[in-house]
């Protein structure tokens, strides 16, 4: 609480004078209204060889959104509002939000402080569950926006460099995983949608900087479980501070669009009872992503992501992917390659997905992708006897839907 009352302080102070608030009220609100879902189908395919989880891929994923957003334009031309989202969403039951244990082992290892990731016995199933995964008021304004509680952090939304054709199902930070092996996570997420204070300037010259503050991260998301309750254990992240860079420029003579994003993130750790000794008191992140795209169509892009899990006994998650992808008429074609190695977890992933997406009509599109992961035991883990390689591949079907209207008759 000591560190959030200055946050709202540093709010209030953004906020228009009396003047401006009498301007405004001869402006009216804007109020729209979204719905997103997707649903993930993976039919057939093999079972994960000696994997935690020694059954077939799940056939049937899937989340829905449910977002509202209110918005006025003041006098002086800043823009007062806030935004709600409720999600719902069945992901991979042994595996809700990726985190849990990646690689079988007899005894149950420490999880990584920021992947999450893990070895050790089978988990409790998960099924379907919701999340209130956007509530915070927002100031947009000529020197910045400001934005005051359940939030993405700056460094996930200045991320840049997956041109994949899937969505929740991609290679990299799948949303929805039906393999259950996903282990390639290159989006900065530290806190998930937990409370937060985050400030983004203007861009100027295609740059955009941003800051995001979160006392604490105690926000069970449904794509990050900030608590540190769910098994294994984890700690909790207090004192999160994340900073990040964010360029988009285009050359006009050739037509080549560039973008790129930086971040760093530190958080202090709260460990759980009994793992004093195992972690650190603090945890350090860095990632980086990239995106070029040409006039006819062609697109590369790459992200990297490195973490200092917070173990006492020392260990990191780094992560890559890159990909391109190709639009023509209303097709996109897309292949990703990926690797991660996970200390914690014991674990080196290796993925590649080769998809294909295609409108049906405005609000709908399907996209159809043959995917392969692979997950090898590592260092302490590969000295344990009897664990083999686990494999997932098979095809993928991903069906997404957007809607979104107005709430008023002034939009």
């Amino acid at each position: 609480m000591r560190v959030i009352w200055p946050l709202l302080v540093v709010f209030a102070a953004a906020l228009p004078g009396p003047q401006a608030s009498a301007q405004a009220a001869e402006s009216a609100w804007i109020v729209t209204q979204d719905l997103d879902a997707a649903l993930v189908l993976a039919p057939g395919g093999e079972a994960p060889e000696g994997a935690v989880f020694d059954r077939p891929r799940e056939r049937a994923l899937y989340e829905v959104s449910a977002g509202l957003r209110a918005e006025r334009l003041l006098g002086n031309g800043w823009s007062l509002g806030g935004r709600g989202a409720l999600r719902v969403a069945k992901d991979y039951p042994t595996r809700p939000a990726g985190t849990g244990n990646l690689v079988p082992a007899s005894v149950q290892s420490p999880a990584g402080a920021l992947s999450r990731l893990s070895r050790g016995p089978g988990l409790a199933e998960a099924g379907p569950r919701g999340s209130l995964e956007s509530a915070y008021l927002f100031l947009e304004t000529g020197y910045g926006e400001f934005s005051l509680g359940r939030d993405t952090g700056v460094a996930a939304r200045f991320h840049e460099g997956d041109v994949s054709a899937l969505s929740s199902a991609r290679l990299a930070s799948p949303f929805l995983d039906p393999s259950g092996l996903a282990g390639v996570h290159t989006r900065p997420d530290v806190t998930g949608p937990s409370s937060k204070f985050s400030y983004t300037s203007p861009r100027l010259l295609g740059v955009r900087a941003g800051v995001s503050l979160t006392p604490r991260a105690d926000t069970r998301g449904l794509d990050r479980d900030a608590t540190g309750r769910a098994a294994p254990p984890r700690p909790e992240l207090d004192n999160a501070v994340e900073v990040a860079v964010n360029v988009s420029r285009r050359l006009r003579e050739s037509g080549v669009r560039l973008r790129a994003g930086l971040s760093y993130a530190r958080a202090e750790l709260d460990p759980p009872g009994g793992l004093e000794g195992v972690y650190a008191s603090a945890v350090d992140q860095v990632a980086a992503g990239g995106e070029v795209s040409w006039r006819g169509g062609l697109s590369l892009g790459a992200n990297w992501l490195w973490a200092d899990e917070g173990l006492t006994g020392g260990g990191d998650y780094t992560a890559w992917s890159a990909g391109l992808a190709y639009d023509l008429a209303n097709w996109r074609a897309s292949f990703t390659y990926g690797r991660a190695e996970a200390d914690a977890a014991g674990a080196e992933t290796e993925a590649l997905s080769l998809a294909i997406a295609r409108p049906l009509t405005d609000a709908a599109t399907i996209a159809v992708a043959w995917q392969d992961r692979e997950v090898s035991p590592m260092g302490l883990a590969a000295s344990e006897a009897g664990l083999p390689t686990a494999n997932s591949r098979g095809v993928v079907v991903e069906i997404t839907l957007a809607f979104e209207n107005c709430l008023v008759s002034q939009c």
